[in-house]
């Protein structure tokens, strides 16, 4: 009988480390991806917010993993700032993280709520963070209150901060209330400019307006009505030398124009 011979395989030594060192090459990679600290933080489109305010809400301060990251619950931390409108997360798998938020701006502190009102509506503490904005020193009805914010906010920032002071003054001659939605502002360059909530925008081209009309009265102060549902209709009145600025109407003037007329001193 012939003998049957047994083949004995020997183990490949070279293909067992070459399996090894890839299956050690993929779990290092895997590793490192998935433990890989956030690289670059950028932050956007903010003024008043600082970078530390934002990280510090956000829990980034260690730098940790990007792919553990949820960007949703990190948008919800950080919309919980106030000054925060709104909020959107990008990342990368290079370790990029981009943080674009649309920011209130501050517009004017309330005198009557001794709070500072935002362009989202919310109501906050005064701060130093809340500089060069205007007073509102008396009470508007809580419904136009929200419709004056709701117009006031498009105004320009660096307008903004030119207004002193912002009364709720309406239009009203002989008990008649001609416009119940007019404010009177008193301007850091003495001007007074009167406004409704129809008209806010318009003093966006506050710096054009009086710049034209002042060559004209001498360079001369006064009170500037942008209040008109003409928008070309920019009436402005010089100042009387001999009275108080802030006592300005346009029914004083009126009145006085007539006295004049009569022959009256």
């Amino acid at each position: 009988m012939e003998k049957r011979v047994k083949k004995v395989r020997r183990l490949n030594i070279k293909a067992l480390l070459v399996l090894l060192l890839i299956i050690y090459l993929i779990v290092m990679f895997l590793y490192t991806f998935l433990t890989m600290p956030i690289k670059n933080i950028y932050i956007k489109n903010t003024k008043l917010l600082t970078d530390n305010e934002i990280i510090e809400i956000a829990g980034l301060k260690k730098y940790p993993s990007i792919i553990k990251i949820n960007t949703k619950k990190l948008e919800k931390k950080i919309s919980s700032l106030e000054l925060v409108t709104s909020v959107h997360i990008k990342k990368n798998l290079l370790g990029k993280l981009t943080i674009d938020i649309e920011e209130a701006k501050p517009l004017f502190y309330n005198r009557n709520t001794e709070k500072v009102v935002l362009s989202n509506g919310l109501e906050v503490n005064k701060s130093n963070k809340y500089l060069g904005i205007p007073t509102l020193v008396n009470y508007v009805p809580k419904d136009l209150l929200k419709e004056f914010i709701s117009s006031f906010k498009d105004v320009n920032s660096d307008i903004i901060s030119m207004i002193n002071e912002i009364l709720y003054d309406p239009d009203i001659k002989e008990e008649v209330t001609i416009d119940d939605k007019r404010f009177k502002l008193t301007m850091n360059d003495t001007n007074l400019v009167y406004v409704n909530v129809l008209n806010m925008e318009r003093l966006n081209n506050y710096i054009e307006i009086y710049a034209s009309i002042s060559s004209a009265a001498d360079g001369k102060k006064g009170t500037l009505y942008l209040d008109s549902y003409l928008s070309e209709n920019n009436l402005f009145t010089p100042f009387d030398g001999n009275k108080d600025n802030k006592n300005d109407s346009k029914d004083e003037n009126n009145k006085n124009t007539g006295d004049e007329e009569n022959g009256e001193d």
